[in-house]
């Protein structure tokens, strides 16, 4: 089994190419499908945002990253030779570092904000409703949302920090300069434009203009702000208006064109305008950031910028990223211990079989023995199983732990020849019991069991709605 994450993001790929892989929220579980089929995987969450189309997928067999690559490119219909230039790849502990790092905000354009873990967990909760989801990708998710939750609660990195929306307004204070009494127009209804909202009211802003496609959600969007609704076909007349545009539809093609700006900005004779386009794709076409004083800055824009920031949540990022390499750390524990399953599961059907067959042996040479003592015997064969088993199973559990130790599993299949005497025994069959009655059933013990414990989950918290 291989654990893979691919995709791309705001550090590897340009907005153009993120807004064409981007994949709308009807969609995904289709795409889940088409993942699934189309490279031959077991498990796999897709996640789209604004700023990332990314994979993380389990894949039984063949090590092919490429075939997630190529599949998810025909299924948004681009060339694969063109993501694969913008694209990355990690494997394995690589793949399951970024996973964990992506859900605590620490691969976000903004470090610390808390709009992905929210993402992350609405991507494993379609990818569960679509059933694509098994336990290495469940438990790898978790883990990785309690790694999340402690970073959030131990360390300082997504306390007072800046966010999307904010560093919006920091520039949107560059270009004006003072915002106390502007008009800001919100087009679209989601939780960024709820929180541009926020961010220009407290920098002064004395109106705010909401229009959305659904008027219920536009409505209760500007309720919650202290705005003004407008219906989809109010655009243009809201645009003239505004002096702070923050635009985050869901739309595949652009809403604000050239030709449609021309007009407007006759209208406003001239008046400058800001428009943050936070959408993937875009919300405004291109051009439109060439005519006279309109303002036009995207995702891309804002990352400039975000930087210097950066720099100075440096220390906390790193706070964070310790506090996150412990749950990092417990899951691949998890994850080398349940890649010994196997070779306990043989080595103890092994051993079981070899003392059945002596306990029969020796109930049949002592004769007429009463339940008690076959009992007796059973359990005394259980016991020397147990005991000789002990130092072999702790060593693999230690092996799991402690990775610079060599490979114990392919030691043990040698030095009991576990293949040989598997094939041997299913051939016996049910012949090794077959001149006596068997004793009673052992049941199974610790010794014996799965490493699936390793590293409880009891105290996680996976409500998607945080």
């Amino acid at each position: 089994m291989s654990l893979f994450a691919v995709g791309l993001n705001h550090t590897t790929a340009p907005v153009d190419l993120r807004e064409r892989l981007a994949v709308p929220r009807e969609q995904i579980g289709e795409s889940l499908a088409g993942l699934v089929t189309r490279a031959s995987l077991s498990e796999v969450v897709l996640l789209s945002t604004c700023n990332r189309v990314e994979v993380y997928a389990v894949q039984p067999e063949a090590k092919r990253p490429d075939q997630i690559l190529d599949a998810l490119a025909d299924l948004r219909g681009i060339q694969g030779d063109i993501i694969r230039r913008h694209c990355f790849v990690r494997e394995q502990d690589g793949a399951a570092r970024h996973i964990f790092r992506v859900a605590a905000s620490l691969e976000s354009m903004v470090v610390g904000e808390p709009q992905i873990l929210g993402q992350v967990k609405d991507a494993w909760q379609l990818a569960r409703q679509r059933r694509t989801v098994g336990p290495i990708l469940d438990r790898c998710l978790t883990m990785a949302f309690r790694g999340a939750k402690r970073v959030r609660s131990e360390t300082e990195v997504a306390r007072g920090g800046a966010s999307v929306a904010s560093v919006a307004v920091e520039l949107a204070h560059r270009i004006f300069g003072e915002l106390r009494g502007s008009t800001v127009a919100l087009i679209g209804a989601g939780e960024m434009a709820r929180q541009a909202a926020a961010h220009l009211r407290a920098a002064g802003a004395a109106q705010v203009l909401v229009v959305n496609r659904s008027a219920a959600r536009g409505q209760a969007l500007a309720e919650a702000v202290g705005g003004v609704a407008h219906g989809w076909d109010q655009l243009t007349e809201v645009l003239i208006r505004a002096d702070v545009v923050v635009t985050s539809t869901g739309a595949s093609e652009p809403i604000i064109d050239a030709r449609m700006m021309r007009r407007i900005m006759r209208k406003r004779r001239g008046a400058p305008i800001f428009i943050v386009d936070i959408a993937v794709p875009r919300d405004v076409d291109p051009k439109v950031g060439r005519l006279d004083s309109v303002y036009v800055y995207d995702v891309d824009d804002l990352q400039k910028i975000l930087s210097s920031n950066m720099q100075a949540r440096g220390h906390e990022a790193e706070a964070a990223g310790a506090v996150l390499e412990q749950e990092i750390t417990a899951f691949l524990h998890w994850q080398r211990a349940r890649s010994l399953n196997p070779v306990i599961r043989d080595l103890r059907t092994h051993a079981r079989s070899i003392m059945e067959r002596e306990v029969d042996k020796a109930i049949a040479r002592l004769g007429d023995l009463d339940p008690g003592q076959r009992e007796a015997v059973a359990a005394l064969g259980h016991a020397i199983t147990q005991k000789i088993l002990h130092r072999p199973l702790k060593a693999l559990r230690e092996s799991a732990i402690h990775t610079e130790r060599d490979d114990l599993s392919g030691a043990l299949r040698t030095l009991f020849a576990l293949e040989e005497a598997l094939d041997s025994e299913a051939e016996l069959g049910d012949a090794a019991c077959g001149h006596v009655e068997c004793g009673p059933s052992i049941p199974e013990t610790d010794e014996f069991d799965s490493l699936e414990a390793l590293d409880p989950l009891d105290d996680l918290d996976l409500d998607p709605s945080e």
